[in-house]
């Protein structure tokens, strides 16, 4: 377990299960700071602002399904895992839907004290992603620095198709940002 604060927003309508789910995150990391959103608005409204390390969502909500949410966090946030926390997920071809679509996994709410295993299993599963991502981040931008150089080197020399190369190497800069 992490001692950092571990950043969890929850989309849920319930008052009583969202203090469930609350309870039930603690006990995987009493360091949690909570964002909650009740409704399509509220989410959209605080999602991207608080940058979550996970997003526990129920499926169905009054103006929106968990589908439409997990597709919105892929959207604006792709690395950020997602879990459903439901009572309606017992159809296997919804289970199948979500996973596929991007979810991390997904939870019965009459299984909840099961939630602390889940996050264990799908924060350590999301480490080595994004750790995976920042090694490419890092190889793109010393790539972008070393084509920058270049760049700046040929300014000051004259040579026929300088033209043509300084904006071909532009170019795979703008592809690499």
């Amino acid at each position: 377990m992490n001692t950092d604060i571990f950043k969890v927003f929850i989309l849920e309508d319930m008052q009583l299960d969202l203090e469930l789910n609350k309870r039930q995150v603690r006990k995987y990391n009493p360091e949690v700071l909570f964002a909650v959103a009740r409704n399509r608005t509220e989410f959209e409204e605080k999602l991207v602002d608080f940058q979550p390390d996970i997003v526990l969502s129920d499926y169905n909500l009054p103006d929106m399904n968990g589908l439409e949410a997990l597709l919105y966090v892929r959207e604006h946030l792709d690395g950020t895992p997602f879990i459903f926390i439901t009572g309606i997920l017992n159809d296997e071809e919804k289970v199948a839907e979500t996973i596929l679509s991007g979810a991390s996994g997904y939870l019965l709410k009459e299984n909840i004290k099961k939630l602390p295993e889940l996050l264990t299993t799908v924060v350590a599963q999301n480490s080595q992603v994004m750790q995976q991502r920042e090694q490419d981040w890092q190889r793109r931008k010393e790539q972008q620095m070393a084509l920058q150089k270049a760049i700046g080197t040929l300014r000051n020399t004259d040579f026929v198709g300088k033209d043509d190369v300084l904006a071909q190497l532009l170019k795979l800069t703008d592809g690499l940002a």
